[in-house]
């Protein structure tokens, strides 16, 4: 699935998190490992002196003890039998990781939400956002807050919209559950305003007497019971492609906000994994659905693996 995974990194142990993801799955899939770090200029805008501007700007002391750094995770992995590498950048942190991305032809970004603390580590989690919309490689994020110990992943949660482009992720899914030997959760959002709330027994048919109590004093009843009959079909035939692949796979479907009712489910099930694409459906839902990926991204503590549409 990948070849070549970049790992950007600031010298923190926050950003190290992400590093038993990378060992684990620089084992299963023999893949190429790039450490990287871009160096952004102490001073970011000022008046320059050109004879100065070079070492104020990117001391050499500094790219030698990162260089260092980054030099010591290399060993490390070459240590353990596996392939690896560094790269060095300067400039904006969003900016250089998109230029690593072009210049190592990696197909996979990863990386955790935070880094170093105080302002440094608001700056960290805004790179992570920044690369949500412009990156064309998939993203892998960790939150900083998880274990040292080797990741396990047993489930993995996907949410769907109904979009070709929410569907660009299950190749991705598939793989890791080939991988991992993992469960595969399928979860479509009915999106309403309300709190989130699961559907029981997906299996059986939806009709106004087995969710009246639940739905529909609240929604209109002929639009709201086609929409989630819908729902269900869609979510049915999906699974079903997917046992037709011996993989073991669960659905559930949820009305409510979709960011509120993926986190729930993620939390309910202690999912190990979520993935989903950076936008769905065309028009306004696909801005919703955007914003969907980047509130998952910012509210959960849970790993997630975001593949941008264009894949």
């Amino acid at each position: 699935m990948y070849s070549t995974i970049l790992v950007p990194l600031d010298g923190s142990e926050r950003a190290e998190t992400i590093i038993p993801y990378i060992k684990q799955l620089a084992r299963k899939e023999n893949v190429h490992v790039v450490f990287t770090q871009v160096i952004e200029p102490k001073i970011r805008s000022a008046i320059l002196n050109l004879k100065k501007d070079r070492e104020v700007a990117y001391p050499l002391q500094k790219i030698d003890q990162i260089q260092h750094y980054l030099m010591g995770w290399k060993h490390q992995f070459q240590e353990q039998g596996l392939s690896a590498d560094i790269l060095l950048l300067r400039g904006v942190a969003v900016e250089g990781i998109l230029q690593a991305v072009e210049f190592t032809n990696a197909d996979l970004v990863a990386m955790t939400s935070q880094g170093t603390t105080g302002l440094a580590r608001t700056l960290y989690g805004s790179v992570t956002s920044g690369l949500l919309n412009k990156i064309h490689c998939p993203l892998l994020v960790v939150q900083s807050q998880q274990s040292e110990k080797s990741p396990e992943i047993n489930q993995i949660l996907i949410p769907l919209d109904g979009s070709v482009r929410a569907e660009k992720v299950i190749d991705y899914a598939e793989i890791i559950a080939q991988l991992y030997d993992a469960k595969i959760i399928l979860l479509r959002v009915v999106r309403r305003g309300y709190q989130a709330t699961t559907i029981q027994d997906l299996d059986s048919e939806i009709n106004e007497e087995f969710v009246a109590k639940d739905i529909f004093n609240r929604l209109e009843q002929n639009q709201a019971l086609e929409q989630i009959k819908k729902a269900q079909e869609y979510l049915l035939n999906i699974r079903s492609q997917l046992q037709a692949q011996n993989l073991t796979v669960d659905a559930h479907l949820m009305y409510g906000r979709p960011i509120e009712s993926i986190i729930t489910l993620a939390n309910d099930l202690n999912i190990d994994l979520i993935t989903m694409t950076n936008k769905g459906r065309t028009g306004l839902s696909k801005v919703l659905y955007g914003s969907v990926a980047s509130g998952v991204l910012n509210s959960s503590y849970r790993p997630l693996l975001i593949v941008p549409t264009q894949q």
